[in-house]
């Protein structure tokens, strides 16, 4: 791990999704901060992402880390156009999956999170719209919900922007520039910008911009999404949630749509892709939703959208400095499909990591040696397995 307090005046911030307006938001309190981007404001992993909150679930080993990210979004919410959408989740287990979740929503509770193991019949009474016959029953989760992923990176930027930090967006950066060990600045495509460190938080594009020599263990792989209309428009009390065993997450839209996300799989050249949903993952949603939910026999596909994001070998992110890399560069990659709610954590490390001022929780979560034994090709593990 980095732990400069090397002077710092001017940083440079690669990428303009939710992990760089974070960043930028940060460190702009006390320095100089430039963010770059290809492309604009959350236009790909970002804008792409379903925006739910659920550090609790995904950070049940680091109470710390979710009690951080959860009062983020509550402190937050109503900050420059921003809101965030406060909704119960339910977790649907198996009866293989069933013991460990009661061991997992009994420890949780006893850390004072709003969490309990509910049978299938008691969630049914309170969500009759479900059927639950196949599976034991569910974690309930109280302190979950969504967010919009642009409105609430636009928010981070005007927070940034507030306090000092400018945006070029539509200038690429295509090379880092090097001296004596440390990173100087960056290269454009029109220009040489100096810089005293540099923060690439450029999805699964960072591996790219690396010098020689110098690996990330992040893979790319595809995550896709439907939005379906039911014959009524679900409730204003529907939850969120997730079927781990169908490898599917939901949770429904303001207007009682529901979006439903899943169909992941790594790939190798994500250039290739477009952002069209695979006809097979519409088919598979087409025949679980009116199994699972009431109400869908009939539903109309709203719309459909497939993005690229990252994946670290154990889903966690990467926020550090790379192994081998110059002083002064911290990659922020490898967010799984969970920038959004992940994204809190980001300023407090990259600041831990440029400047020694120690976060409220550790960051040895997101430190880049923790993989130090693990090669580029590691197996891909979704975050449904999580």
């Amino acid at each position: 791990m980095c732990a400069s307090t090397k002077e710092r005046d001017h940083i440079v911030v690669v990428g303009a999704g939710v992990a760089g307006c974070h960043a930028a938001r940060n460190l702009a309190v006390d320095h100089e901060v430039t963010v770059l981007d290809r492309s604009g404001i959350a236009a790909e992993a970002t804008g792409l992402s379903a925006g739910i909150i659920a550090p609790t679930l995904f950070y049940s080993d680091a109470p710390a880390v979710a009690r951080y990210a959860n009062d983020f979004f509550r402190e937050f919410d109503g900050s420059h156009g921003f809101s965030f959408t406060k909704r119960d989740r339910i977790d649907v287990m198996t009866e293989a999956e069933a013991a460990e979740a009661q061991e997992l929503a009994a420890r949780l509770s006893d850390e004072g999170f709003p969490v309990a193991y509910r049978d299938s019949s008691v969630v049914t009474e309170h969500y009759p719209q479900f059927n639950l016959e196949a599976f034991a029953g569910a974690v309930v989760y109280e302190d979950t919900g969504w967010v919009d992923p642009y409105t609430y990176t636009t928010a981070l930027q005007s927070a940034a922007r507030e306090r000092g930090a400018t945006f070029d967006l539509g200038a690429e950066v295509t090379d880092l520039v090097i001296d004596d060990g440390d990173v100087s600045g960056v290269e454009t495509a029109s220009e040489t910008i100096d810089a005293d460190a540099v923060v690439v938080a450029a999805g699964w594009r960072t591996s790219s911009l690396l010098p020689d020599g110098v690996d990330v263990q992040i893979r790319p792989y595809r995550t896709q999404v439907v939005v379906l209309e039911p014959e009524e428009p679900l409730s204003r009390e529907f939850p969120l949630g997730r079927v781990g065993s169908e490898h599917v997450y939901f949770r429904p839209e303001h207007n009682g749509d529901l979006l439903i996300g899943g169909g992941h799989y790594p790939i190798d050249d994500p250039a290739s892709y477009t952002t069209d949903v695979d006809e097979s993952f519409r088919l598979d949603i087409a025949d679980f939703v009116p199994e699972f939910v009431d109400g869908f026999d009939d539903a109309g596909f709203v719309n459909g959208w497939a993005g690229i994001d990252t994946a670290s070998p154990d889903t966690r992110p990467i926020i550090d400095t790379p192994r081998d890399a110059p002083d002064g560069l911290l990659v922020a990659t490898g967010f799984n499909g969970l920038g959004i709610m992940t994204s809190p954590v980001v300023g407090p490390t990259v600041r831990e990591r440029l400047t020694g001022e120690s976060a409220s929780f550790s960051t040895d979560l997101f430190a880049a040696d923790r993989f130090a034994d693990v090669s580029e090709s590691f197996e891909y593990v979704s975050t449904s397995d999580v």
